[in-house]
């Protein structure tokens, strides 16, 4: 009898991605891009979650499926509005993120 124990993949992680809580930040965005702003920021805090964590750690948290409902927001905008509506999305969540990439 052969035994094999499973190995894991090379390079899996064991980590994974929960949330972030929404902060203050700068969003460098395009005139345009720039009018859909408030739209985005206001459905992220409506999808938010307050105190995930727990009251100690509070903040307002944006999880995986958050982020995902929040990029389909474009998808209520006309067509010829959604690409611009998408772009603040994504700069949003890029100034929002860029703590987590950049370090304090």
């Amino acid at each position: 009898m052969n035994v094999t124990a499973a190995q894991p993949a090379k390079h899996e992680s064991e980590l994974s991605f929960v949330a972030f809580a929404l902060s203050e930040c700068t969003v460098r965005a395009d005139p345009q891009t720039a009018k859909y702003l408030r739209a985005v920021h206001r459905t992220a805090l409506e999808l938010a979650v307050p105190n995930y964590f727990g009251a100690t750690v509070g903040g307002f948290w944006l999880t995986n499926e958050h982020i995902a409902r929040l990029r389909a927001l474009p998808e209520h905008y006309p067509a010829n509005e959604a690409p611009a509506a998408a772009r603040a999305v994504n700069a949003y969540l890029q100034a929002q993120l860029q703590d987590l990439y950049l370090g304090d």
